[in-house]
């Protein structure tokens, strides 16, 4: 079973869909994802949930231009949106969050689970903390787990989060979700995932920026591909992956 808190789910905003997800399959050899079409047209989005073994990656776009999607990649581009972390205790995590002055901008119920959402000005992206019930399961399950490929990549192995202050915002993520960081550094290990805090030149270029996965041929040469504006890494499986992905 997996250990929790854990890196499930990464969310990816982009002006349009059929491209970006076109690019996502070919570059990294996934199947034909899955939709809950009237639930985010409620939202204001478009979307299809792609799956690399444990991890999901959600591709976005604006369901019309006038929406909260539409004005933020109209401003923004396409970008990096949201992380999610699955929880095992949603209600202590949300009071150590208010022990730091920090509350939800969004609790909810869905599924029979309970989501959470926590302004990015806070935790550098937006992000979404879950507590899924059984802990093993996840989001549209068991569909979810059933469209998955590693064929041409595996796993996520690690993520950058920039923002203007690498150690503050590490510090958040560490005491809200009770774990240590690496060496007293801006580094998390998340069930053996890396969420590294890079510094932000400018505020433009804060939120998700690089995704690092391992390469399923291990004679494949590592090669970068930029997919919703977010830099994806395809590094042989052996590389090592203590420094950070991109250097703003």
């Amino acid at each position: 079973m997996t250990a929790l808190p854990a890196l499930r789910q990464l969310v990816f905003l982009a002006a349009d869909l059929d491209t970006t997800l076109a690019t996502a399959r070919a570059e990294f050899g996934l199947r034909e994802g899955i939709s809950d079409a009237a639930g985010m047209a409620q939202l204001g989005f478009v979307h299809q949930v792609l799956t690399i073994g444990r991890t999901h990656l959600e591709f976005t776009a604006p369901l019309s231009p006038d929406t909260g999607p539409g004005r933020l990649v109209a401003h923004r581009g396409d970008i990096g949106y949201m992380v999610v972390i699955q929880v095992a205790d949603i209600d202590a995590t949300i009071r150590r969050a208010a022990a730091l002055d920090l509350t939800p901008v969004l609790e909810t119920p869905y599924e029979d689970n309970t989501i959470t959402q926590w302004h990015p000005r806070d935790f550098g992206t937006l992000l979404e903390l879950d507590q899924i019930r059984p802990a093993d399961s996840w989001h549209m399950a068991p569909r979810i787990f059933e469209i998955g490929s590693t064929d041409v990549v595996g796993d996520v192995t690690g993520i950058d989060i920039a923002v203007a202050d690498p150690p503050t915002v590490a510090q958040t993520w560490a005491t809200v979700l009770d774990i240590q960081l690496r060496n007293q550094d801006t580094t998390l290990d998340l069930d053996g995932r890396t969420i590294r805090f890079v510094r932000a030149c400018r505020s433009a270029e804060t939120g998700l920026v690089a995704v690092e996965l391992p390469l399923t041929d291990p004679s494949a040469p590592a090669r970068s591909v930029t997919v919703s504006g977010v830099d994806f890494r395809l590094v042989p499986a052996a590389a090592p992956t203590d420094n950070s992905l991109r250097l703003l």
